[in-house]
């Protein structure tokens, strides 16, 4: 694919499915939605019922508040194995952060907390940082945008530049080593940029972030990051599995560089170019539906959309709200944790105005879309969440439900006194900087799922939303906006330049 090019339809006429039993699929789904593929959220019940069939890709996201094992859980050691099976015949395993642990040579205590990895088994390198329970038995190397060399020969990263910015959030780096010949890595790290936090530097206690960082306080040379770079550890690598072939990316390509993490640059190019290639030799085409479970299967579709509209209008004055909000001690350096290089009381100014800029964004698309939605939108405008489903696709009616529920919570904790963390992620449901803004599972980062979940019903009418695409294709980094067209009708293959 090369540079990213918003025109372009590189995924035309792929089918591509994305796990939606955990984790978050948003980012994937409007990325391949938007460079021309069909996109469907695959639940595992999905998996179990055979519809993988119909696949040419199938993606596995980074995780929810449970990382791997909230993924893994729903499947099952049946649904893992038919997942393995899969790609052996032929399929196309692309995953992110916890979604490539899964298929890794794990050990030590990721294995004993992930017996059901071993039943999707594919790759046979180990993660370059190896940790304890606290994050499912991987090292966190830290949150942020991290420079990454690439091997400009692999066709992957063909036509992108020698050195792209990826952004990188807990997940694995691969000891590729001594890795067998059907393992090609094709992506390094080689710095942090001033927008990243260590993991040894989310808190500024070490007593405070026990069970991630040593005791000892960290320098340069020690942290987890620079360790994995001196020794020559991947970030994504390409693997052949039977007649299919797995690729995983450590860190997130599906990442814009921009707040809330949109604005997507070069990584979404990388993963474009992991989901071109079509499965090997797929059976006929079997049902094409996913399952969906409405909780308002009476309302009309507009009407759902009008809900959800309201919901994320009065979301986008509650975030104008607590951006001018004082906390106090509870976004203090040891109660809240850095990420992106940024303290918590920076990130929540910063990070609330962006959510209520972004949430008036989602509205306003959705509202342009009215008058084109019909029946055969209702799943992605109205589906429950399955019982014990760790985060995962939703309805956008659901969605919306969820963003409210979280700036409750942060609304009415904010009051009370403030409590110091075990580590960085401790008190993931209560904590206001948590609940607010503190992650992309946060509500300012469901938030940006809404618009991304309005971007994937853009392009299944074939319409361009110029508002939400100034912010899923940024400016920054020498991406140019989209320009607005006054039929407002995507291009068509043959006129992209």
């Amino acid at each position: 694919m090369g540079a990213l090019n918003r025109n372009a339809q590189p995924l035309a006429g792929r089918v591509i499915g994305v796990y939606a039993s955990g984790g978050a699929p948003w980012h994937h789904l409007a990325l391949a939605a938007s460079f021309g593929a069909e996109v469907r959220p695959v639940r595992a019940e999905d998996v179990a019922a055979g519809r993988l069939e119909g696949l040419d890709s199938f993606v596995v996201p980074g995780g929810g508040a449970t990382a791997m094992a909230g993924l893994l859980a729903p499947l099952g050691t049946g649904g893992a194995e038919a997942i393995r099976e899969w790609v052996r015949a032929g399929g196309n395993y692309v995953s992110s952060c916890a979604g490539s642990v899964l298929p890794l040579a794990l050990t030590a205590e990721a294995d004993e907390l992930l017996p059901t990895a071993r039943c999707l088994r594919m790759v046979e390198v180990p993660m370059a940082n190896p940790g304890d329970a606290t994050l499912g038995g991987l090292a966190s190397p830290g949150v942020g945008r991290i420079e990454v060399r690439l091997d400009r020969g692999h066709p992957i990263a063909d036509g992108l530049p020698e050195r792209v910015s990826l952004i990188h959030y807990n997940g694995p780096l691969f000891d590729v080593t001594r890795a067998p010949p059907e393992v090609l890595p094709f992506a390094w790290p080689e710095a942090a940029s001033a927008a990243f936090t260590p993991a040894e530097r989310f808190l500024t206690e070490a007593t405070a972030n026990r069970g991630t960082v040593p005791e000892a306080p960290a320098t340069a040379s020690s942290d987890t990051l620079t360790r994995c770079i001196a020794a020559g550890a991947a970030t994504a690598l390409e693997a052949r599995v039977g007649a299919g072939r797995a690729v995983l990316f450590g860190s997130h390509p599906e990442f814009g560089l921009g707040p809330l993490l949109l604005g997507w640059a070069e990584g979404a190019a990388l993963l474009a170019a992991a989901l071109q290639e079509p499965r090997a030799a797929r059976p006929a085409r079997v049902d094409a539906a996913w399952a969906t479970r409405p909780e308002l299967p009476e309302l009309p579709v507009a009407a759902l959309a009008e809900r959800v509209m309201g919901t994320l209008e009065r979301a986008a004055e509650r975030f104008e709200v607590l951006a001018d909000r004082d906390l106090g001690a509870w976004l203090d350096p040891d109660h809240a944790a850095s990420f992106h290089g940024r303290e918590a009381r920076t990130a929540w100014r910063a990070d609330s105005i962006a959510a209520s800029r972004v949430a008036g964004v989602a509205t306003r698309s959705l509202g342009r879309l009215l008058h084109a939605l019909d029946e055969a939108d209702r799943g992605w405008l109205d589906d429950l969440p399955r019982a014990g489903q760790d985060f995962g696709a939703m309805g956008l009616w659901q969605l919306a439900e969820r963003i409210d529920a979280m700036l409750q919570g942060a609304e009415t904790n904010a009051s009370l006194a403030p409590r110091r963390p075990a580590h960085a992620y401790d008190l993931f449901d209560t904590h206001p900087f948590h609940l607010a803004v503190g992650s992309y599972l946060s509500a300012a980062g469901l938030v940006a799922a809404a618009l991304l979940s309005v971007q994937v019903l853009a392009a299944r009418h074939d319409a361009r939303l110029p508002e939400a695409e100034r912010s899923l294709f940024s400016s920054t980094d020498g991406l140019a906006h989209p320009e607005a067209t006054s039929g407002e009708r995507r291009p068509s293959p043959e006129g992209d330049s």
